[in-house]
């Protein structure tokens, strides 16, 4: 590769890395915000996010997030598939990362733009932020580098559709599913939780509790150097007890340095965990389908998180918190059961290969 071919591969990566960051990132802009938006549409603030009632909004938040799961997920499919393998884990950390970076990025910005000013000057500036980024999307994208015979996009849907009868993939799938259902919904609730007794935090104070959420990017590093020394089955089964762990600090805590504690931690062991369910989906597609699989592991988070927050939302107006966190504690130890019969089944197929 000549030093342009790799300047323009660097930059390809920063821009889709800044892109995915703040489309990533609008998934969960509201999160800190639903009081001033039930206050605004003059409803109560536990429907702010899961009625009908207003309607345009709602349909709007929809397609943000169809095209906020689609484009990174294209993104993720570019980079696997015009980046040298030796620098391929580098690349997608840096997505990843980004992907994080975004989700503690656009709640803290638009919890305090909307302190400030108010929510709708929040999505503004957002949004604003997202064009300036797009505009040099036709100058850093460029056509795949790898010489590889053109497809048709039929064909395309076609050889990533096997990877839907792929037992050990759908499961690694639903582990993500479920990852990010629990940690998203748990996230989402936290912001009614904290802004009511004995907290009532305000969307400020949530915004800089939210950077303990930093803590997901230490949490990336670490898992890629112990992934190095430890098997990575047995240190995904550790990192989904831990996160278990995290959930009960955070539900059962009776301080915020405590609940501080468990964010911090919550946010480390999920996306230490994404690396590691990457990587072993990576391992188990074909190369020419790696590409896809991180796409639809990608789409299986955000699509978790989606329904977390609607679902569990659900279960918190029916229930207290407590027996909601034990919800929670169920679904996350059925995701380590998961995990389990995944592991279980690469084992099966790599003693019969």
């Amino acid at each position: 590769m000549t030093s342009t071919q790799r300047l323009s591969n660097k930059m390809s990566i920063i821009i889709s890395a800044l892109l995915i960051m703040l489309l990533v990132g609008s998934v969960y802009i509201t999160q800190l915000i639903f009081q001033e938006i039930s206050i605004n549409f003059n409803i109560e603030i536990l429907d702010a996010s899961i009625v009908t009632s207003f309607n345009l909004y709602l349909s709007v938040m929809s397609l943000i997030g169809f095209f906020a799961a689609s484009v990174p997920a294209a993104l993720f499919a570019y980079t696997a598939k015009n980046t040298d393998n030796a620098k391929l884990s580098q690349a997608m950390g840096m997505l990843i990362s980004a992907s994080i970076v975004g989700m503690i990025f656009s709640r803290s910005l638009a919890a305090m733009l909307t302190d400030i000013y108010s929510w709708k000057v929040a999505f503004g500036v957002y949004a604003c932020l997202i064009l300036i980024v797009t505009i040099f999307i036709p100058s850093a994208i460029k056509p795949t580098l790898n010489n590889t015979a053109k497809i048709s996009i039929i064909e395309t849907y076609q050889h990533a559709s096997k990877l839907l009868f792929n037992q050990t993939v759908i499961i690694f799938l639903l582990v993500g599913f479920l990852l990010f259902f629990v940690y998203l919904g748990l996230s989402s609730l936290l912001t009614f939780y904290l802004k009511g007794s004995p907290f009532y935090l305000t969307s400020t104070e949530l915004g800089w509790l939210n950077f303990a959420g930093i803590s997901a990017i230490i949490g990336s590093i670490i898992t890629g150097k112990l992934a190095q020394i430890i098997n990575k089955n047995n240190l995904l089964i550790l990192l989904l007890l831990c996160v278990s762990a995290s959930i009960t600090i955070i539900g059962f805590g009776t301080n915020i340095l405590m609940i501080s504690l468990g964010i911090f931690c919550l946010f480390m062991f999920v996306f230490g965990i994404q690396p590691i369910v990457m990587a072993i989906l990576n391992q188990i597609v074909p190369l020419d389908l790696r590409g896809a699989v991180s796409s639809l592991y990608l789409l299986a988070c955000l699509i978790g998180g989606s329904l977390g927050t609607y679902l569990l939302g659900s279960i918190y107006q029916q229930l207290n918190w407590p027996n909601l966190i034990v919800a929670i504690l169920i679904l996350t130890i059925l995701n380590v059961a998961l995990a389990l019969l995944g592991i279980k089944l690469i084992k099966i197929k790599q003693s019969n290969t």
